[in-house]
């Protein structure tokens, strides 16, 4: 990789830092390439791992990240492509390096060979430009960085069961059309989900753990070539504990009476039944999916939850997510005094404590909390505890409502949850009183 070219990708990585705010100014963090990748999958089409992103941070490429890549970043910061970049950027800090060089060698040269030069130059692109026509009518495959797709891509999936987890998807696929060095199938968004799978193949089965909302994925080399919805139907409600969010092994609940005196709540006594080592750091996820036939366009949520435990945090948090077809809103909550991780997520807008007044999103999260989004034409307003808080309106088309997570860090309670679409219509509402 040459150097112009390693400082073109400088460039954009500094670029991509002051667009998301990286590490506030003082650096980068693995949560915030996990941001990115999420964000580039989500609003721009493109998969990017988190492996990749890191090595391209740490400048651990060898001969440099694949044009796809490249692209994809371009694209992220509203350019057409990694050209597109380079031709806009041209003359920036990019050059700056090279410019007494330059200078030195343009004094050595003179005129004339300079008229010869651009004569010459013109040719070449005239040549390029014919042959470049010419293979285009002969050879219609698409080219996606180092992969060719000259085809269909077939990518299908059924489910075993007709709900709950665990829950077996087989998935049919022909990549027959498509040239690439590896083929992989990832579950979700968790690139740690990832099984290659044989190009010669045409049937793979996968194993899913957790109800909801997935958007599986067929990926040839670090490309994204063909998406796969997977909705699994909760069994009622989920609870699951990890002792890392990013890891599919987990204590399941199933079975279990979670549910008492009004509250959804796993007690003391449940987790030491369940072997739950409380002296590790740990999370709780609790999710439920079902058809619940509401726009995210025009919807109406409540919940009344609250954190339990501290789980040896500084700044403990929960997170309240809103599963749609395409992304999730969600809004997460922290203690007071811990703002700046703070934030939410409504449509395509995303905002952090970072550089964000969330303050409102503080709060003593070890009492009940009264938490509202209401969605009307697009146009959505956050409440916590009756007291309008956030306003944002985004444009894109999410789709339907399809899962319910709550997230605490440690574990917590849920008081009642309802949803309604936009005549007022309740579509789903749980008190627990059973």
């Amino acid at each position: 990789m040459s150097q112009s070219e390693r400082d073109y990708i400088e460039l954009c990585k500094k670029q991509l830092e002051e667009k998301f705010s990286f590490g506030n100014g003082q650096g980068y963090s693995q949560k915030d390439l996990e941001l990115l990748s999420n964000y580039i999958e989500e609003e721009k089409g493109f998969y990017i791992s988190l492996s990749t992103l890191k090595r391209l941070w740490k400048n651990s490429f060898k001969q440099g990240p694949q044009l796809a890549t490249l692209n994809a970043l371009a694209k992220t910061l509203d350019y057409d492509n990694w050209q597109d970049f380079k031709l806009k950027n041209k003359g920036d800090k990019v050059a700056h390096s090279n410019t007494a060089l330059n200078s030195k060698q343009d004094t050595d040269v003179s005129s004339k060979p300079r008229k010869l030069g651009a004569v010459f130059l013109f040719v070449v692109l005239i040549l390029g430009l014919i042959l470049f026509v010419y293979r285009r009518k002969e050879n219609t495959s698409v080219l996606k960085g180092d992969i060719f797709i000259n085809g269909p891509v077939v990518f299908k999936a059924d489910k075993t069961l007709s709900r709950g987890v665990p829950n077996t998807f087989i998935f049919d696929y022909d990549v027959s059309q498509v040239k690439a060095d590896s083929f992989f199938v990832q579950q979700t968004w968790n690139d740690k989900k990832k099984e290659r799978i044989d190009p010669k193949g045409t049937v793979f089965t996968s194993i899913y753990y957790e109800s909801g909302f997935h958007r599986a994925r067929l990926i040839a080399n670090d490309s994204v070539i063909a998406m796969q919805p997977v909705h699994i139907l909760s069994d009622g409600w989920e609870p699951h504990v990890y002792y890392d969010s990013s890891d599919e092994r987990f204590v399941d609940f199933k079975g279990e009476s979670f549910v008492t005196r009004g509250k959804l709540h796993l007690s003391k006594d449940l987790l030491l039944k369940k072997n739950v080592d409380t002296s590790q750091y740990f999370i709780t996820r609790i999710g439920h999916s079902k058809k619940y036939e509401v726009s995210s366009d025009n919807f109406e949520f409540n919940v009344r939850t609250k954190l339990d435990t501290m789980n040896n945090s500084n700044c403990p948090w929960l997170n309240v997510l809103i599963i749609t077809e395409k992304n999730a809103f969600n809004i997460e909550l922290v203690q007071k005094g811990c703002e700046a991780y703070a934030s939410y997520h409504i449509g395509e807008i995303r905002r952090n404590g970072k550089d964000n007044d969330l303050s409102l999103l503080g709060q003593n999260i070890f009492e009940w909390q009264e938490l509202n989004l209401s969605v009307k034409e697009k146009n959505a307003e956050i409440g916590i505890n009756g007291e309008s808080s956030y306003f944002e309106t985004f444009k894109e088309d999410f789709g339907k409502v399809m899962g319910l997570i709550f997230i605490f860090e440690g574990k917590g309670s849920i008081d009642y949850v309802k949803l309604s679409d936009a005549k007022g219509t309740i579509a789903f509402e749980d008190t627990f009183e059973r």
